[in-house]
């Protein structure tokens, strides 16, 4: 791995799934396969609807922060993100810091083929082993989007550098073994893309998540091809997802528990209809009753 320098709308969510690879299912012991001092990290990238045709995102680079001189279990202080670390038991060149890159295919994904759980390989590769603090991601030039299947614009990046950064929670990061890890980001486009001054913009806003712990609802829809939104909402929260056109399942990641109404929205003269009271507890999947829409 490589060591680098150290820095730091219209729409509905999309999401970057990143994901400490594993390949054992047990939370104890380490896996024999990585070297000692390591830790194996792959990384994928998942979407939810938004209502454009594409939004094509040019990534770079990946790279995560690593604290080699705690574990991934140790507890969250303040001040362990700040741009100019200095944590409080580490001296002043915070030589236990340091970022390291990931091996990447660099490329443009269009975040709207990636929907309804389906995801796609971003980055992989060892880091050292350690506490993980951020997350960055750089982006190339060659960002676009498209208002229809034809008309497209540029999608430029908000504000004087090219990247982004995540901060990372340890409750975030799911442990599969001591050196085995997954970590999910929403990367939510509803907030992310804006028009301003007669161009688009992308200024990504992204909330980390653990998949193991957060909550999901799943369903059917039906007929397939004919319902083209599902939404989850409460009073604090509105949750997004496409069914599949093909079989009308859908299923919505990183729910806040709580009771919501979901709507059904059709299309071709299918009505629109809304179910209520469908209850989420914490880190459960919620299967919804099967819907048909009907003219």
């Amino acid at each position: 791995m490589k060591t680098v320098t150290k820095l730091l709308a219209p729409g509905i969510a999309a999401a970057l799934f990143l994901f400490f690879a594993c390949n054992k299912n047990n939370s104890s012991g380490s896996n024999p396969n990585i070297p000692q001092g390591k830790s194996q990290v792959s990384i994928y990238m998942m979407d939810d609807p938004i209502p454009f045709t594409k939004v094509l995102i040019d990534i770079r680079q990946v790279a995560v922060l690593v604290d080699t001189a705690t574990k991934q279990t140790d507890s969250d202080h303040v001040g362990q993100w700040d741009d100019g670390f200095c944590g409080w038991h580490r001296d002043k060149e915070n030589k236990s810091v340091i970022w390291d890159t990931l091996d990447i295919t660099p490329g443009v994904y269009d975040l709207l083929q990636l929907r309804n759980g389906v995801d796609t390989l971003l980055a992989s590769g060892l880091i050292p082993s350690g506490k993980i603090l951020k997350v960055k991601i750089t982006l190339g030039s060659d960002n676009t989007i498209y208002t229809d299947s034809v008309t497209h614009y540029p999608l430029e990046v908000f504000g004087p550098h090219p990247y982004f950064t995540i901060n990372v929670r340890r409750v975030d990061v799911s442990s599969v073994s001591s050196n085995d890890f997954k970590l999910w980001l929403d990367f939510n486009l509803e907030r992310s893309v804006f028009f301003w001054n007669g161009e688009f913009l992308l200024k990504p806003y992204i909330v980390v998540f653990n998949d193991q712990t957060n909550a999901k609802i799943k369903g059917l829809a039906l007929p397939g091809r004919k319902v083209i939104l599902v939404t989850a909402y409460n009073a604090t929260d509105t949750l997004y997802a496409v069914p599949n056109w093909m079989d009308g399942n859908y299923l919505i990641r990183n729910v806040p528990a709580g009771t919501y109404s979901i709507n059904f929205k059709g299309r071709d003269d299918y009505k629109d209809t809304t179910i209520t009271n469908i209850t989420v507890d914490p880190g459960k999947t919620v299967k919804v009753p099967d819907v048909t829409l009907h003219k």
